[in-house]
Formats: C-alpha cells, structure tokens, sequence
C-alpha cells in the first residue's frame, strides 16, 4: 500500500511539473498568438509603391485602408525568413493611408498603422488628345483590375457591385452623351446618359443603372492608352478603381 503511495505521488508531481513547463514553453506561446506586422517601409518609383517589413512565418499579412469602411488592399504571406514585399500602384492624386495586420489560424493581431503610400501626379498627357482616345471606341469592364478602395456607406445602391461585379460596356461620345450597357447579372441599357471632361481632366458621368439614377465624379484618369482606360472616380461616397478594355 505505502509503495502505491509514493507511485501516485510521484505521478501527481509529474503531472503538475510537465503543464507547468508546458505553459512556460516559448513554442507553445508562440503558437498561440501572433505578433503584428513591424519594419514596414514604403518605396515609391514609377508610379509603383513597394511595402516591405518583417510578420511571423506562417502567418498571413493584411493592408487595408484606414477607416470604417476602408477595404483590404493586399494579403500576403511573409517568406520562410519572416520577410515580406509586395508592390502596388499608386493612386493619381490621391495618399493612401493604410494599416497592416497579421493573422495565423484564428488569431488576429493588432492593427498597426504603416507608411502613406504617397500619391502620383495628375495625368500629364495632352488633354484633347486623352478625350479623342476616350471618344475613339466602347469600353468593357475588367473586373480583374477594378476594385473598391472606400466602400460606400450606404449599401443600397450596391456600387460595389456594380464596380467590381457587373460586366458593364461605357461609351462615351463624342457630343457629350454617354451609353450604358450591362450584360451580366441582368441585362440593361441606358442611352441617355451624359459625361463631360473639365479643364483638369476631371471626368464626371451621369447615368442610369438597374437601381436608378447614378453619378460617377471626381474621375481621374489612373492610366490612358489606345487599349485601356483605369478612372479613380467617386461613386456616392465611395471610391472606386474602374479599369477598361477597349471592346
């Protein structure tokens, strides 16, 4: 009985150290958290801006822009150094501002405010020129590259939608009336809509979409070719990356 005894107790004891440094143990703390996003700098060139920094291996690393209803711009996943880098546009005339944050399985971390990615200069083509472009054919929706930067606060019209979803067809032409086509999820067309192009080169757009009236303003022209047409432009209060390929 007393050998029974000393057997449980030495079991008790066991038991009581092996959770104790369990508890202690650097892995298992580790596992169970994970740590924000730090070193983050931003390099711009080119119109291009590169982020850089240093997130647990294994983890997920987020930016999203700042506010309410500021979207996530960018997820990736640090390299098997805890390193990472990513590069991204610069918006025409417009900062942006952004937290990062890292998540590992359930666990989130805090968000931590990072670099202003600053903005790039207006569009510096000739302005004649960049209508006559715009004028020159339709222009089809690329989901691909469109997205939403602010969404809307409210939610009803959806233009995040109808910005990153609709397969939509713009044309502008040239006596300053404006066509608006929409071929998926449902099928609509708007003929009597008008667009203008201020001084600037600041596009404002009034149409008509499934859910009634809608203005695009404040467009500014991101990238201009003979083959694509990108707008950072204001819809509500929202904005919005619309991007286009010539039909």
């Amino acid at each position: 009985m007393k050998i029974k005894y000393i057997l449980l107790l030495l079991t008790v004891f066991a038991v009581i150290a092996f959770s104790s440094c369990s508890k202690d143990d650097p892995d298992t703390l580790n596992n169970n958290t994970v740590n924000a996003p730090s070193s983050i700098q931003v390099s711009t060139a080119n119109d291009k801006a590169t982020i850089t920094g240093k997130g647990d291996v294994g983890s997920e690393v987020t930016f999203q822009y700042v506010g309410t209803n500021g979207q996530v711009l960018r997820t990736i996943k640090p390299d098997a150094s805890g390193n990472f880098s990513v590069t991204v546009d610069q918006l025409v005339e417009y900062e942006q501002q952004l937290v990062a944050f890292a998540s590992k399985g359930d666990k989130t971390s805090e968000k931590v405010k990072m670099p202003n990615i600053a903005a790039k200069s207006a569009y510096s083509g000739d302005l004649v020129a960049a209508k006559v472009l715009i004028q020159a054919h339709r222009w089809k929706s690329d989901q691909t590259v469109s997205r939403v930067i602010i969404k809307q606060s409210n939610p009803t019209p959806p233009y995040d939608m109808f910005a990153t979803v609709a397969q939509k067809y713009l044309d502008f032409k040239a006596d300053g009336v404006f066509h608006f086509e929409v071929t998926n999820p449902l099928q609509f067309t708007h003929t009597s809509g008008t667009w203008e192009m201020d001084e600037d080169g600041v596009i404002t757009i009034n149409t008509v979409i499934p859910l009634g009236p809608m203005q695009i303003h404040n467009a500014k022209i991101q990238y201009l070719d003979a083959d694509r047409l990108t707008l950072l432009a204001n819809i509500a209060d929202g904005l919005f990356l619309l991007s286009m390929t010539k039909e």
